[in-house]
């Protein structure tokens, strides 16, 4: 709101906008809105269905267990305890260069480590001592393979580094059936839901940057001084007339 001048009278300028203008505003650009919805859900739907490049996972579940002793079927707190403790640790490992090496030797795959370590997500199953790998690649039965083998080298190379413990299988990988990434449904959602947003944004902008008057009302509510007279729409008259 500002003041201003005209012929020694002092003006002032209302920019106040009511929630009725603000509907009327939108459902006046109602088909606007819709079609950059729509683009937003189509433009989404083709990207994910036909440029990103689907991915599978598949995945594979250990168990840790500090006690070795076979003997001891009962396994107490302390051993439990442990197992949790050690479940960190045995992720770091099954990541280092020198298992993933292994990894690559078994399976005749050309990728270097790092390259499968950016592959690979391990975490502890809920705070519990078992702990599961994830291979993500293109290709749903190379992940279900190097999931696998994985699981067969650590192991041993877990062992012999921290020289306590096992680790048994419980879980092997499998073939993926369907992608994992990228989500075709959640994606088109997420693209009508930007293209709707985005598209009452700037219908909303673009209205308060017009500042054309263009009716009796629009000089009403942004200048408070009286109005004089109008100047009719001659080309509406002769309409009429006709």
């Amino acid at each position: 709101m500002g003041k201003y001048k005209i012929g020694g009278l002092e003006m002032e300028e209302t920019n106040e906008i009511s929630l009725q203008e603000i509907f009327m505003i939108l459902w006046n650009k109602v088909w606007v809105i819709i079609l950059c919805t729509l683009i937003g859900g189509v433009a989404a739907f083709g990207i994910s269905a036909f440029v990103l490049d689907p991915t599978y996972t598949s995945r594979v579940s250990m168990y840790v267990n500090s006690n070795t002793e076979r003997e001891n079927t009962i396994a107490n707190l302390n051993d439990i305890n442990a197992s949790q403790k050690l479940v960190s640790t045995y992720i770091e490992i099954l990541k280092s260069d020198n298992v993933l090496s292994k990894v690559i030797t078994e399976t005749g795959f050309t990728y270097t480590p790092e390259q499968i370590r950016k592959m690979l997500t391990a975490s502890a199953v809920n705070g519990t001592e078992i702990f599961e790998v994830k291979i993500t690649t293109e290709d749903a039965n190379e992940a279900a393979v190097i999931a696998n083998t994985i699981a067969a080298v650590a192991p041993e190379e877990i062992i012999r580094v921290v020289k306590a413990g096992s680790v048994e299988l419980i879980d092997e990988a499998v073939p993926a059936t369907s992608p994992s990434s990228p989500n075709v449904l959640l994606n088109t959602i997420i693209g009508l839901m930007l293209g709707g947003v985005l598209s009452v944004l700037g219908v909303l902008v673009a209205e308060m940057l017009d500042n054309r008057i263009k009716t009796e009302d629009d000089l009403k509510k942004g200048y408070d001084f009286p109005i004089l007279g109008t100047i009719p729409d001659l080309e509406d008259a002769a309409t009429r007339i006709k």
